[in-house]
């Protein structure tokens, strides 16, 4: 259910009946299709409010002609959703979805959009070819970055989905906005009955992977389904086997380990979890190979009726399985802390703080490093306070870097021009955290822009690919460094509030990797234009198109 307007507290003195008695109002309104703008009929319309003495709700169903009304409604505060199966809202503007509702009047000329949604299904079966029961696959709608969006709050409605396969193999997701979706499939168990003829040959234990469409283990290789308005899209693949392997040893840590939780997660997104032992011993099954970073979730113990506090703490070596158990491991569970600190403009500009976040991404070794957000505690993103100051609380002890974010292009021109620690600048080298970390944050309203068109070989425009923005040094640069957009009908894009630096720029087609790695760099580097940037500078450029690449 998405909601759709919130209202804003008003004056009830006015319209009162003879009786002394708030007289009543009415809300009245269309919903309808955001394409063609047709009415929708059966749509559930709820009005709920939240006046001092009783929460007041009221339902109704639109017509035929999409058309709703209803009676009887006291002033007060109100907010309206809308819901109809095979459909989701479309949010408007905050300022157009405002209700007032005032004693004896009516509210009228309401219009609310909806967007048919589409479903995606597909049969997910083994390298064999036969059908896998039981198979949990699910769908998330890719963000503008080509990254499944996050959200702490989790998924709004129809971005993401989940079934189970049936007997046959087979799925069917529904109600999805359009878009496009990552797919992904974990079978249970431990993996394929092993073929008797191979008995005595296979030295390693093979499982069931998660996998991605259309059959990798790599999410920066998955190929995006796309959903159109009512459409039905198909992803049909195999799961994939691997070897797996072992992970055990023990972590030094204070306090008692059986009040922790250990968790490992990998870059192609396997997460596994498990409590640690007597003195902080472990031991993971069925590892697939990759890098994961480690950390511990700490409960603690709370008194009587008292819910204990989590804490985390962060293992700083990255752990590498590649083709053998890793046993025998000691790890150093590392304090962590607070980051706190005020976000301002250089030239002293006032600015509606709240309407910005900080986000703190961890690197490590030069590069970034799998985020866990859905656990927790690494990083993860605060809303600033009216004065611009921001707190993070049980941050695990690493190495971050700090990025604004916004959610209106207000400040699209807008980038982050200086991180001090202690008078020590550290936008580019990221901060330790360790204890309480206070930080400086200074922004400038003059950010670069970079604006230009892509062509492919034969000099004609490409409309909808993706450009890429990276650092020259061709070394991990700070988080803004990396801007990301696609082109428009014409072949033209524009990237704004870029900081001063030296910029190679890139077009591609299908872009499923990681652009933060060197990896990206090495590949793409040569390739690309190199745009020098001063602050406030407006440069122009023409980008070539380079073709497809599905590997790493």
């Amino acid at each position: 259910m998405v909601c759709v307007g919130i209202c804003a507290g008003v004056g009830v003195c006015s319209g009162q009946t003879a009786a002394g008695q708030q007289a009543l109002g009415s809300v009245q309104g269309r919903v309808v299709q955001e394409a063609g703008g047709l009415g929708i009929r059966k749509v559930l319309v709820q009005l709920q409010g939240e006046n001092t003495d009783v929460r007041q709700e009221y339902t109704t169903t639109t017509d035929a002609t999409g058309q709703f009304r209803i009676e009887g409604v006291p002033p007060g505060m109100y907010s309206l959703t809308i819901t109809r199966a095979g459909f989701v809202a479309v949010k408007g503007k905050a300022e157009e979805a405002t209700i007032t509702v005032v004693a004896g009047e009516d509210v009228t000329g309401l219009v609310y959009k909806m967007e048919a949604t589409g479903v995606i299904v597909g049969k997910i079966t083994e390298a064999d070819g036969d059908p896998l029961q039981g198979v949990t696959v699910w769908v998330k709608r890719v963000a503008k970055s080509g990254e499944p969006s996050l959200d702490t709050n989790g998924p709004t409605e129809g971005d993401a989905g989940e079934e189970t396969t049936n007997d046959l193999g087979e799925y069917r997701i529904a109600n999805l906005k359009a878009g496009q979706y990552i797919v992904q499939a974990q079978a249970h168990g431990m993996g394929p009955v092993p073929d008797p003829a191979e008995k005595g040959k296979q030295k390693d234990r093979a499982i069931y992977a998660l996998t991605y469409y259309p059959g990798t283990l790599e999410m920066r290789q998955a190929s995006p389904v796309q959903v159109t308005p009512g459409g039905t899209a198909i992803a049909n693949f195999g799961v994939v086997t691997s070897g797996a392997y072992r992970v055990s040893g023990t972590v030094l840590v204070e306090g008692n380990p059986r009040n922790m939780q250990m968790f490992l997660v990998s870059g192609t997104g396997q997460t596994e979890a498990q409590g640690l032992g007597e003195g902080g011993k472990f031991e993971f099954q069925n590892i697939l190979p990759g890098t994961y970073v480690a950390q511990i979730v700490d409960m603690g113990s709370a008194g009587e009726g008292k819910v204990p506090t989590a804490q985390t703490r962060m293992i700083a070596s990255p752990i590498v399985v590649s083709d053998a158990d890793v046993t025998g491991l000691q790890l150093q569970a590392e304090a962590g802390g607070s980051v706190n600190g005020k976000v301002r403009m250089g030239d002293e500009e006032k600015l509606d703080w709240t309407k910005l976040e900080v986000t703190l991404v961890r690197v490590v070794e030069g590069r970034e490093l799998p985020q866990m957000m859905e656990i927790g505690a690494l990083g993860g993103t605060v809303g600033l306070m009216e004065d611009g100051s921001f707190e993070f609380k049980d941050v695990a002890g690493a190495t971050y870097q700090v990025a604004i974010v916004a959610q209106s292009d207000t400040f699209r021109d807008y980038y982050v021009k200086s991180v001090t620690q202690d008078g020590r600048e550290v936008t580019d080298t990221g901060f330790r955290v360790s204890g309480e970390t206070t930080l400086d944050v200074v922004m400038s309203a003059k950010g670069a822009s970079i604006e230009g068109t892509v062509i492919n070989s034969q000099g004609q425009v490409v409309a909808g690919t993706t450009v890429v923005s990276m650092p020259g040094s061709g070394k991990l640069g700070r988080p803004d460094s990396y801007q990301l957009e696609k082109t428009d009908a014409s072949g033209h894009f524009v990237m704004r509030g870029m900081n001063p630096g030296t910029y190679v720029v890139v077009a591609l087609d299908g872009l499923q990797e990681d652009v933060r790695k060197a990896e990206f760099f090495q590949k793409y580097g040569e390739k690309g234009v190199t745009v020098d940037l001063d602050e406030g500078d407006r440069k122009s450029i023409t980008v070539g198109l380079e073709e497809k690449v599905t590997g790493p």
